[in-house]
């Protein structure tokens, strides 16, 4: 079994608790340096064995975060001493198999070291008991440890084939053979990926400062997942998929582990994301897998400063508005028709009003198909320790720009009884991806950021209102810049996101928004000063509009660094204006598709009070 040692950077807490264990183990060297008879070592291993069993039922019903390193080394140590103190009683093999699931658990906690340690165990479990009820659990056991958890397919591969040659009538013996094709669809696959990329894989090889993949993070709901990769700079990468069970992977090339990542396996509870597990896959090469549940497709791409790798994962297509768009089923031409009832005296009733052309003319797929709109998502912008513009006075944009959603989210369910989500309710910072994943998940049919805008000359005034697109315009860069610049997404190349950008389906809608959102903003606040200016619709890559499914804006209602723009914005009557010349411009838009009512009939929740 080996004597625990210390591993290199280990903390003090470790390092006592290590201390402790190896008391523990030392006990019985002590109590039988004088002759002790067998049964007495049968009864202390019963003791020992059953008093392990207690503190880890006591561990099971503590609280995940609560739970220490220390106190799994100690449940380890007392089962491994009812071996060590009686090798011949009916418990050691128990003990020992318990110790290897204990490890297995730790692994998932602290780190690759301790799955390692697992697979020890369980192959001196075999060893020592060969003829034990635990001798095929634990092969299994092995050979899914070195394949899920450290990512060494060729090994676990070898360790699948040995077992069904060894238990070919093995309660797992068709889960092994299920492994052993998912490990050669993915050899199979990755293979197929690395032939179109020899440049990558030979850089990946050589040696030299490698990039550092440094945390990984996800936001996951039933119907929309987004896992961003955090990276210290750009690399190159291959993607795959592969079923049985359904599994995403990616292969960062030139790239290393951060010892917080090494080996390890996040489970991931509800949505489409069950599992996500990182490790390198070879020298110089990061895996990342992301299985997954009832995932319909994904799609990935790269933000830069830092560099993150951004993936998002979509379940099934909602296909409630277009079913509802559908006209009703012609009678059967064999049905008797009924005569034609006389309309004298009485209005003939109307045709349904028709979706409009876009100012330029074009019938849009959303107008094509008469959709509507249900669900509106508004994002204040910035929160918590992001003030975002702070006025001559101290007026900050973050509470600027949630007492406008506030206003407007109630305005909307009161005249239209729509369905309004909020980003966020409070004072609270939220990362920029999240606020496009919550409206991604929540499938709303519109976006609205609000935010005020900042000059460095204190006397520019004006509103313009941005939707999604590249642009050489610096003045919206510089601005996009800033709205950007507590962004968490990054990854790939700079071509990924300019793609995703001009394909974005929605563009057409969005500038259509846009216009009506201006113009409404320009009108109203015009009546309350007349030196606002209109600056116009303009397009900016701001990623807080980047990925949405819908059409989605950002309006800069005012520039917060102008002292009468500030005092403007700063009175309740003012900001009420906002809210209100926001809600004409959206019920503009909504009136040219034909959707002054909407979609959806459940009930909606009472948005919180601005006031």
């Amino acid at each position: 079994m080996g004597s625990v040692k210390r591993p290199q950077g280990t903390n003090q807490g470790t390092v006592a608790a290590l201390g402790a264990v190896v008391a523990l183990l030392l006990v019985p060297l002590v109590a039988f340096s004088q002759p002790t008879s067998r049964n007495e070592r049968l009864r202390i291993a019963e003791q020992q064995y059953e008093r392990a069993n207690r503190l880890r039922a006591d561990l099971d019903g503590t609280p995940e975060t609560q739970r220490k390193e220390k106190d799994y080394l100690e449940i380890v140590a007392r089962y491994r001493r009812v071996y060590d103190v009686a090798p011949f009683s009916a418990r050691a093999a128990d003990s020992l198999a318990a110790a290897a699931e204990m490890y297995h658990e730790m692994g998932k906690r602290f780190g690759e070291k301790y799955w390692q340690e697992a697979i020890k165990t369980y192959e001196f479990l075999r060893r020592e008991y060969p003829h034990s009820r635990y001798r095929d659990d634990a092969l299994f056991n092995v050979a899914q440890i070195q394949q899920v958890y450290l990512n060494d397919p060729k090994v676990a591969q070898a360790t699948y084939e040995q077992f069904l040659k060894a238990y070919p009538t093995s309660r797992h013996a068709a889960k092994a053979r299920e492994r052993l094709k998912e490990i050669e669809v993915e050899q199979a696959s990755a293979a197929k990926a690395a032939e179109k990329l020899p440049e990558r894989a030979a850089t990946a090889a050589a040696p030299g400062a490698r990039v550092q993949v440094r945390n990984i993070r996800y936001w996951n709901a039933k119907n929309f997942t987004r896992v961003v990769l955090d990276l210290e700079g750009e690399v190159d990468y291959q993607k795959g998929r592969v079923a049985n069970p359904d599994r995403i992977f990616f292969d960062l090339f030139n790239t290393e582990v951060s010892t917080v990542l090494s080996g390890k396996s996040f489970d991931v509870e509800d949505g489409l994301l069950d599992r996500i597990r990182v490790a390198e896959n070879r020298s110089g090469v990061t895996r990342v897998v992301l299985e997954v549940t009832g995932a319909e497709d994904y799609s990935v791409f790269s933000l830069p400063n830092p560099f993150r790798l951004v993936v998002d994962i979509r379940g099934p297509a909602r296909a409630e508005l277009a079913r509802k768009a559908e006209p009703e089923p012609a009678a059967p031409a064999s049905e008797k028709a009924e005569p034609p009832k006389s309309t004298a005296g009485a209005a003939l009733p109307q045709p349904p009003s028709v979706p409009q052309p876009t100012r330029e003319g074009n019938h849009t797929l959303t107008r094509a198909l008469g959709l509507k709109v249900g669900r509106i998502v508004i994002d204040p912008g910035h929160g918590g320790h992001d003030t975002g513009t702070i006025g001559p006075t101290g007026f900050m944009e973050k509470d600027l720009s949630l007492d406008v959603a506030r206003r407007l989210g109630k305005l909307l369910v009161e005249q239209f009884g729509a369905e309004v989500v909020y980003t966020r309710e409070d004072d609270t910072y939220v990362p920029l991806e999240n606020r496009t994943a919550l409206a991604n998940e929540k499938q709303a049919d519109l976006f609205l950021s609000i935010h005020a805008n900042s000059s460095r000359k204190s006397s520019v005034r004006g509103i313009e209102t941005f939707y999604l697109n590249v642009t050489n315009d610096p003045e919206a860069l510089e601005l996009a810049s800033r709205e950007n610049a507590l962004a968490q997404t990054s990854v790939h190349e700079l071509q990924d996101i300019v793609r995703k950008i001009t394909r974005n389906e929605k563009l057409a809608e969005s500038r259509e928004l846009a216009r009506g959102i201006q113009e409404s903003l320009y009108k109203e606040l015009r009546k309350r000063s007349r030196e606002i200016k209109s600056r116009g619709v303009k397009q900016a890559p701001f990623v807080v509009l980047i990925g949405a499914n819908m059409p989605s804006v950002l309006a800069e209602v005012a520039f917060l660094s102008n002292r009468e723009d500030e005092q403007l914005l700063k009175s309740p009557q003012g900001r009420q204006a906002v809210a209100e010349a926001l809600l004409a411009g959206m019920t503009d838009y909504m009136k040219s598709l034909n959707s002054a009512s909407f979609a959806r009939t459940d009930e909606k929740p009472e948005p919180p009070n601005p006031d």
